[in-house]
């Protein structure tokens, strides 16, 4: 049992050190490479949104009249308190109060609640479920 070196894939190419390219910059041509499993999560440019957008979100309620259902609840998005973190302010709505929520995007489909560690679905304000 030899230890291996941890591997890191260097980008080949015209990275010039020290460089920072900003957050909102866009990204370049030839990010095309497939994510590794351990890849960080989608960027917001990547599933189209940015801070401010507004998504909804499918949660599990109850109801007042005892019975639950799912429902689509509209948020808007705000950059979190941890640098690169999310948080989703949703509208008072279905006789819940206004609440805001820390979340990290999945991919195009799901996010998660990341204090519940739950995976809800989301969508763009006004797309029908497919």
């Amino acid at each position: 049992g030899g230890t291996s070196a941890p591997r890191r894939n260097s980008t080949s190419g015209m990275a010039t050190a020290g460089e920072e390219q900003p957050a909102h910059a866009a990204p370049t041509a030839d990010e095309s490479t497939l994510p590794a499993p351990d890849a960080p999560p989608p960027s917001l440019s990547d599933l189209g949104l940015a801070v401010g957008a507004e998504v909804e979100v499918s949660w599990e309620v109850e109801l007042t009249d005892g019975s639950s259902g799912s429902v689509w609840w509209s948020g808007l998005l705000e950059a979190g308190v941890e640098p690169g973190s999310l948080q989703l302010k949703y509208a008072a709505a279905h006789g819940f109060e206004e609440e805001t929520r820390a979340v990290r995007f999945v991919d195009s489909t799901l996010l998660m609640d990341t204090a519940l560690q739950e995976t809800l679905s989301w969508r763009m304000p006004g797309e029908e479920e497919g």
